[in-house]
C-alpha cells in the first residue's frame, strides 16, 4: 500500500503579492472611471453654464413678470414672458437669461420667456415679408407723438416720431397720460403690437400708411 505525500499548507495559501497586484490594479481602474466620470460632469455643467449670461432689463420700468410682457435687455435682445405672474415691480432689475432653456433669472425667482428678437443692431429697419412661423420681429424704436391721455380702447390711431401710424385693432381698456412715450414695434406679418412705456399691456394694432 502506497502512501502518497501531503502537501504542506502552505503551498495552498495565495500569493499574497499577486493579490495585492489585483487589488491594486482594482483600485486604480475604478479611480480611473470615477475621475472619468468627473470630467464629464463638469464639462457638461460649463457648457450649460456657458448657455446663460447676466443682462439688465431696460425696459419696460417697472417689470412685473407676468404673462406677455415684452421686455428688453441690454444687449438688445427682446423677450416674452410665458405663462407666469409675478407681479415683481422690479426697476431696471439685473438678471441673467438662458436662452437655450428659455429661463430668466430674477432674483430668486426663475420665469418662463419666449425670444422675439435677437441682439440684432437692425431693430429700425421694416420687414418686407411676414414673418415666417408666427414668430414676432422687431419693426422699429420710435416715440408716439405728442401727449397721450385719457382711454385707450379699440380703434384708436397713433402716430409715431418716425411717421407711422397705426390702429387699435386688439380688445383693451387702459386709462393713460404720457408724454411722448417711447414705443418698441414689434411685426409678425401684417399685425403689429405696440409695447408702449408707461402703458399696463401691448397694443395690437394694423399699420395705416
Amino acid at each position: 500500500m502506497q502512501v502518497k505525500p501531503q502537501r504542506s499548507g502552505k503551498d495552498d495559501m495565495p500569493d499574497k503579492r499577486t493579490t495585492n497586484l489585483g487589488e491594486g490594479k482594482t483600485m486604480v481602474l475604478r479611480t480611473t472611471k470615477f475621475l472619468m466620470l468627473v470630467s464629464i460632469a463638469l464639462a457638461s455643467t460649463l457648457a450649460s453654464a456657458q448657455n446663460c449670461y447676466q443682462s439688465t432689463v431696460l425696459s419696460p420700468s417697472p417689470f412685473m413678470g407676468n404673462n406677455g410682457e415684452i421686455f428688453k435687455l441690454s444687449d438688445g435682445s427682446v423677450w416674452e414672458v410665458k405663462y407666469e405672474y409675478e407681479y415683481m415691480y422690479e426697476y431696471s432689475p439685473s438678471v441673467i437669461i438662458c436662452p437655450s432653456r428659455g429661463k430668466l433669472i430674477v432674483g430668486k425667482k426663475s420665469l418662463n420667456v419666449q425670444s422675439i428678437s435677437g441682439s440684432s443692431k437692425r431693430q429700425s429697419a421694416p420687414l418686407s415679408s411676414a414673418t415666417a412661423g408666427g414668430k414676432w420681429e422687431v419693426f422699429e424704436e420710435t416715440s408716439l407723438q405728442g401727449s397721450i391721455s385719457g382711454t385707450v380702447q379699440m380703434g384708436r390711431i397713433f402716430k409715431t416720431t418716425s411717421g407711422n401710424i397705426y390702429e387699435v385693432t386688439g380688445l383693451t381698456l387702459q386709462l393713460v397720460l404720457e408724454l411722448q412715450p417711447d414705443v418698441l414695434v414689434l411685426r409678425n406679418g401684417d399685425t403689429y403690437k405696440l409695447v408702449v412705456k408707461g402703458f399696463d399691456e401691448p397694443l395690437i394694432c394694423r399699420k395705416l400708411n
